[in-house]
């Protein structure tokens, strides 16, 4: 099991460790059984904790999902904006952005799993990661990289193609990444050329 939100509130105080602690187990849990399938009391055995204390945190089974979910898009978050810092271009902060938040949860079992379940189940919990595709269509749509409508049909594509590709994420196909990139751009109007050019470009600003 990841222990990765309780290493995270480390030093802090007792209901933030034990949040992390939750936070933690409901990922391990909704790993395992799928978040439909996973029962409170599961989680909270998991975690050695009794109903009570997860109610002291949390409303109920879907808050925790939320939870879940939006810890995960924060970690995610920051790390993309530490990629794309000093990257200018809109087209290629996409793809740096796409390729960080793919591969960062690639490194965290379950995270990839979770958030594409998540987005269906309570898509305000992932309203920062759906964030990055609204800001960077904006910008290329203010700088004429992007030839297309920046309205809510739009952005639905958008993240459907995400969501689609962090399903189908997986360490011996990491082509996933690559594709899910150049079906963003190509929605955005880019031709195929010239999203194989970004593509290529964009390998200079991965770390």
């Amino acid at each position: 099991m990841s222990r990765h939100f309780q290493d995270r509130a480390r030093g802090q105080n007792k209901r933030a460790r034990t949040r992390g602690v939750l936070i933690d187990s409901g990922l391990e849990i909704f790993g395992q059984k799928g978040i439909i399938n996973s029962r409170l009391d599961d989680i909270t055995k998991f975690a050695g904790m009794s109903n009570a204390t997860f109610y002291n945190h949390f409303k109920d089974k879907d808050d925790l999902v939320s939870a879940v979910a939006t810890s995960i898009a924060l970690e995610l978050v920051a790390a993309v904006e530490e990629q794309v810092v000093d990257i200018k271009d809109p087209a290629i902060r996409l793809v740096v952005s796409t390729n960080t938040v793919m591969r960062t949860a690639l490194q965290h079992e379950r995270w990839s799993y979770v958030l594409a379940t998540a987005f269906f189940l309570v898509p305000e919990g992932l309203i920062d990661v759906g964030g990055y595709l609204k800001n960077n269509v904006d910008r290329g749509m203010a700088q004429g990289v992007f030839n297309t409508a920046s309205d809510e049909f739009q952005l639905n594509q958008l993240a459907s193609v995400f969501i689609s590709g962090l399903r189908g994420l997986k360490k011996d196909n990491l082509s996933i990444i690559d594709r899910t990139s150049e079906n963003l751009l190509r929605l955005l109007g880019v031709t195929p050329a010239k999203a194989s050019t970004i593509l290529d470009e964009a390998k200079a600003f991965y770390h």
